[in-house]
């Protein structure tokens, strides 16, 4: 847990920012022979952000992508609202009917983003009342990062085991615990005796106003499978990916087996009819993006939990021949009513369960 701690410590890792480029140097210290591949994103520059509420200076942040400067009262000008039970239900919030906006929950600091075009809003730890001046100068600039690549063993085809490195506020189990577990996986998966090669991604630049920029711009030839680590939290697992990958749900603690959801590092995979999946853990709705998601007592059991599962996993995957997965995706693809013939395409976003379904063609 060294390298989780040194992480942590440099402080929340914008996509694109200084912050994300040290944690990849730190990694690229750790594995001399990676390869970087260059990555196009763009870096939220907040240059200035203050909210005061009757003159006092108050503990704040500014939520992603917004920007601007507001006078007024709560209740009239400035909305105040109670953080909801879920995070993507922020986006329901009637943010447009005010000039600016101000977020609360007792004990806690978050960035989440909001719809494009929502007035400049803070996230504040208690409740206010009164005058409010809030403003914040923030812009998203174009800026170059990198995924790094560790090729583990050599093969004519690949498994992927993938981690995103940039995370809002503190961070550590969304994403920096699923970086110390690719780290810890990497001697069991030398000497384990596969027949696909085995690389170690880590990726840049999953956060932020498009996800997964990192991952969609690694390139996809000769990947057999992808397995992406995201917001893994003790004690158990979320198991989300196409249906020819849930026979591998039984070696994890798992809290249910699902479609793949589109948010996370294993979706462009998914999205060019390659195998994939992700492993997190929404338990950790309470503290998802936000200056609470700390180390706990149960990390260090619950990394070793998943290692050795990831590892049989990984073993079982590998001795899998891709006309067995084929054959198993296109059953529940005809199932759901896909007539297509090809993988490519045939998964969609799904707002209603925000995971996907298959395309009825």
């Amino acid at each position: 847990m060294e390298l989780a701690k040194q992480l942590f410590d440099l402080g929340e890792a914008i996509h694109g920012g200084s912050v994300e480029s040290k944690i990849l140097e730190i990694l690229g210290e750790l594995f001399p022979d990676h390869k970087s591949i260059p990555v196009n994103t763009k870096f939220w520059d907040v240059r200035f952000s203050r909210l005061l509420v009757n003159g006092q200076n108050i503990p704040s942040v500014v939520m992603p992508y917004t920007s601007g400067c507001v006078k007024g009262r709560v209740g009239r000008e400035v909305g105040l609202f109670p953080m909801p039970s879920h995070p993507f239900e922020l986006k329901n919030l009637p943010l447009s009917l005010y000039e600016g906006a101000i977020i609360r929950e007792e004990g806690k600091l978050r960035r989440i983003t909001l719809p494009q075009g929502s007035p400049p809003t803070f996230f504040v730890s208690r409740n206010i009342d009164g005058y409010v001046e809030l403003c914040s100068d923030t812009r998203l600039v174009e800026a170059r990062s990198r995924n790094l690549e560790v090729t583990l063993r050599e093969g004519d085809s690949y498994i992927l085991l993938g981690a995103h490195v940039d995370h809002w506020l503190s961070g550590f189990h969304d994403n920096i615990l699923s970086v110390q577990l690719l780290v810890n996986i990497k001697k069991d998966l030398e000497r384990s005796n596969l027949k696909h090669g085995v690389k170690l991604v880590f990726f840049s630049s999953e956060e932020g106003p498009r996800c997964c920029t990192g991952s969609s711009q690694f390139p996809e030839k000769d990947v057999f499978a992808m397995i992406s680590l995201d917001a893994i939290y003790p004690s158990r697992v979320v198991f989300s990916g196409t249906p020819d990958l849930w026979f591998l749900s039984r070696h994890f603690p798992v809290k249910r087996v699902e479609m793949p959801t589109p948010f996370s590092d294993h979706y462009p995979f998914v999205q060019k009819g390659i195998p994939g999946l992700v492993l997190y853990n929404d338990d950790m709705t309470t503290v998802y993006h936000s200056d609470a998601d700390v180390p706990n007592s149960l990390d260090s059991q619950y990394l070793e939990v998943l290692r050795k599962s990831l590892v049989d996993a990984v073993r079982e995957l590998d001795s899998t021949p891709s006309d067995k997965l084929d054959e198993e995706f296109f059953r529940h693809a005809r199932l759901a009513g896909y007539t297509g013939d090809t993988r490519e395409g045939a998964l969609i976003p799904d707002p209603s369960t925000l995971t996907t379904k298959f395309k009825r063609i």
